[in-house]
């Protein structure tokens, strides 16, 4: 009888997760096992599969004129966004933490950026890039200097491009290296500044060696997110096709659903899906896996009693505080600007009461409230998708994510092997997943329905959700569910009774991020959608916030953009999602930061003794 009693306990664990599991199999292994066959395969212009075809989609792709270019387009950009947010956050970073008021402030603004649907931001800079109503020419021709033709000059292009997704990619690697500074114990920046160490002796032998694991993490969480860059790139051409500024992920969706080279498309998925993979699993190897489930411990540093001795430099230098200080606040109001000034400009776009933008400035601002009058009349079938949409997939994400992040932290489930799994599908590009579930939404007739994108941006929302819940049970003493069950309840009543209330603050955080992911996304969107909702049930119509706002501009009736309705439009998307932001901040914090590399870098009270007391003893 005792047997029977204990066999289910022994398999509730699995039974929390299973859901999970289910799900990741059918709308994950499936699509990517499906993208590399169809990459060897015949394939018909509605996605069927017509038998294998060997190695002639990647012939075909490696002979397209435009491979070559685009492949190198996608190297240069990768490169250039990379190596400006390490830079930039860094910078930040350290200008952060070195201010003793102000930071709560100053992050909100440095933050903003990441807060914007991409879609939102490429229009917040084809405005800032307009020739003719954009400060950027504006403040060229009143130095007496050439306009630039930022998005038609072909040697541009792409650095306009990337100076986009630096604008928005730089917020979160900021937080990324934050993280890591804060996680440094203050013990050793006091012995440092005990022992005499200079500015540039603290960054050297400190900082930047416990800093380290944050920065490789910031360099490829770059990197991956650089590799699947689509919406700014489908917004700047407007749909169609520009060799001078395409990156892989777009040429690769182009050829497959606009130029109709459905095989190559494939070629080109499964080419950016090894590359990704390779940079998925360093990532994962960085981050710790083992460490953040408790499986091993973090290495202490041995006592010794022997002195480091610092090695002398041609060149050191140290700087009096109130520079350093002032030198802070002077890198943060000037990063600071160029992180908000774009969302300025567009607000002061959207109160132009004339038709059309010709002035850089409105000359009656007070009749601007009609622009977003107007935008919200135009707007409301696709508002009403996303604001149904994504509480949707919020609950859906939760439910999934909530018991089998509790299954994986708690009883280790699958060891590391279903965490790393669900970490590598969160740095997969959305393009790998596009055909092989736009061919199962075909089958399934759910095409232009809401409930194909609900069925799918489970995708997108579930892997980071349950990172993040994996770190917020284990901030929870095992003492307290194991009290529960001693109690009388059973390992999954503990979980539902007793710990799902505590982690109520982390749920938020979860479903907030979901809401995110899934009111920004954007290529499924305009993939599966063809109409806006048609105010009808069951509902026909799924084209979202962020497809009116692409369409608003790309999809015009030829006529001069109405950038003055348009900056509204873009505003009004991305309102809901920062009132949310601003509500939850300081749990948002939290959830970004939580493991990512705080594992790594934090150290026990006792190693932190040693360290202060002797290895910090330095000789100069």
């Amino acid at each position: 009888m005792k047997e029977k009693i204990e066999r289910p306990e022994r398999f509730a664990p699995l039974f929390l997760a299973l859901p999970f599991i289910i799900y990741l199999l059918l709308f994950t292994v499936y699509p990517i096992v499906e993208s590399v066959v169809f990459s060897f395969s015949k394939i018909s212009p509605f996605f069927a599969f017509q038998g294998f075809d060997g190695l002639r989609n990647y012939s075909i792709m490696i002979a397209d004129a435009f491979f070559d270019k685009v492949f190198i387009n996608t190297l240069i950009f990768v490169a250039a966004v990379t190596s400006a947010d390490l830079g930039l956050a860094l910078l930040l970073a350290l200008a952060v933490d070195v201010i003793k008021r102000g930071r709560s402030f100053f992050t909100a603004i440095l933050v903003s950026p990441m807060l914007l649907p991409a879609v939102v931001a490429a229009v917040v800079w084809q405005i800032i890039y307009d020739p003719f109503v954009g400060p950027l020419d504006f403040m060229l021709h009143a130095l007496g200097l050439p306009r630039i033709g930022w998005l038609s000059n072909p040697s541009v292009e792409l650095w306009s491009l990337s100076l986009v997704a630096i604008w928005q990619t730089v917020p979160f690697a900021f937080l990324l290296i934050l993280a890591g500074l804060q996680s440094i114990p203050p013990q050793l920046k006091e012995a440092s500044e005990v022992d005499g160490f200079s500015t540039l002796q603290r960054f050297r032998e400190l900082t930047l060696p416990l800093l380290k694991p944050a920065l490789i993490v910031t360099v490829l969480m770059s990197m991956i997110t650089a590799f699947r860059t689509f919406d700014v790139v489908f917004v700047f051409n407007s749909g169609g096709f520009n060799p001078y500024n395409s990156v892989l992920a777009y040429y690769a969706y182009s050829n497959a659903f606009v130029r109709g080279y459905q095989g190559e498309a494939m070629a080109m998925v499964t080419v950016l899906a090894v590359i990704s993979t390779v940079l998925s699993l360093l990532f994962i190897r960085t981050v710790g896996l083992r460490e953040r489930l408790g499986l091993s411990k973090v290495a202490e540093v041995k006592k010794t009693k022997e002195k480091r001795r610092i090695h002398p430099y041609a060149f050191d230098l140290n700087l009096p505080h109130k520079l350093v200080l002032f030198t802070a606040y002077l890198i943060l109001a000037v990063l600071g600007i160029f992180a908000f000034f774009p969302i300025i400009w567009t607000f002061i776009t959207s109160l132009h009461a004339s038709g059309v933008v010709i002035n850089m400035l409105p000359s009656r601002p007070w009749l601007g409230y009609k622009n977003y009058v107007e935008a919200i009349e135009q707007g409301a079938p696709y508002l009403i998708s996303s604001f149904i949409i994504a509480p949707v997939v919020a609950v859906a994400t939760i439910l999934l994510a909530a018991p089998a992040a509790y299954s994986i932290a708690r009883y280790k489930l699958g060891g590391t092997k279903l965490l790393a799994w669900s970490l590598y599908l969160y740095t997969i590009p959305s393009i790998v997943y596009l055909v092989p579930l736009y061919s199962l939404v075909t089958k399934l007739n759910l095409l232009n329905t809401w409930w194909a994108l609900m069925l799918i941006y489970p995708v997108f929302t579930l892997p980071l959700s349950v990172w993040i819940l994996v770190g917020f049970y284990n901030d929870i003493p095992k003492e307290i569910d194991e009290a529960a069950q001693v109690d009388g309840k059973t390992k999954i009543q503990a979980f539902f009774d007793v710990i799902l209330p505590i982690v109520r603050p982390a749920l938020a955080v979860a479903a907030f991020f979901a809401i995110i992911a899934s009111y920004s996304e954007f290529m499924f969107a305009v993939t599966i959608g063809a109409s806006a909702y048609a105010f009808n049930f069951p509902p026909t119509g799924t084209e979202t916030a962020t497809v009116f706002v692409a369409e608003a501009l790309t999809f015009g009736s030829g006529q001069v953009t109405n950038y003055a309705l348009l900056g509204a439009a873009g505003l009004i998307v991305a309102l809901p999602i920062m009132v949310i932001s601003v509500i939850l901040q300081k749990y948002i914090i939290k959830g970004l930061w939580f493991g990512s590399v705080k594992g790594r870098t934090s150290l026990r009270p006792n190693t932190i003794a040693v360290f202060e007391h002797e290895n910090f003893s330095f000789i100069n």
